[in-house]
């Protein structure tokens, strides 16, 4: 009879801690999950339509910007995106960037995508580059960029 209700118990732990695992594990996911739509949204809304509104909503004001061609914070991504939609006279504006995968560990989301991108041996041609972005998010909102940009002999600023 101890053997039988040592035996229950150490199956009542074991499943227990199974069910808890198995909780804890579908609830990242589903974190993870929201944080890539919520990702996604952002792109469509400041990348895509570059729109001061989609800028406020998804934006942290303190936003740490790893890009050496874009400001800091918020107020950054709003210039940049003053720049989408009204380019200066010598500013070539990038192509189109079409997304391809986005994929989310924890509180960091990255999007991989491509753009066409001038062919520095064919000039006046191009070909399809590929790229990312990484975004770490916090309460609700992207407070921190990366992606594989580095200074352009004109940095995107006014």
């Amino acid at each position: 009879m101890k053997i039988s209700l040592v035996l229950g118990a150490l199956v009542l732990v074991g499943v227990t801690a199974a069910i808890s695992w198995w909780l804890g594990i579908n609830h990242e996911r589903r974190r993870e999950q929201a944080n890539i739509e919520m990702v996604l949204a952002m792109w469509d809304g400041v990348i895509n339509r570059a729109d001061p509104d989609a800028v406020m909503k998804y934006i942290d004001e303190d936003y740490i910007q790893h890009n050496p061609n874009v400001r800091q914070g918020r107020e950054g991504v709003l210039e940049l995106i003053s720049l989408i939609r009204n380019p200066p006279p010598a500013m070539i504006p990038p192509g189109k960037k079409t997304l391809k995968k986005a994929i989310a560990q924890g509180d960091y989301v990255v999007v991989i995508w491509t753009q066409p991108q001038p062919d520095p041996h064919n000039p006046g041609e191009t070909y399809s580059g590929e790229a990312f972005d990484m975004f770490r998010i916090a309460d609700g909102k992207v407070v921190e960029h990366w992606d594989d940009t580095r200074k352009a002999l004109t940095p995107w600023r006014r």
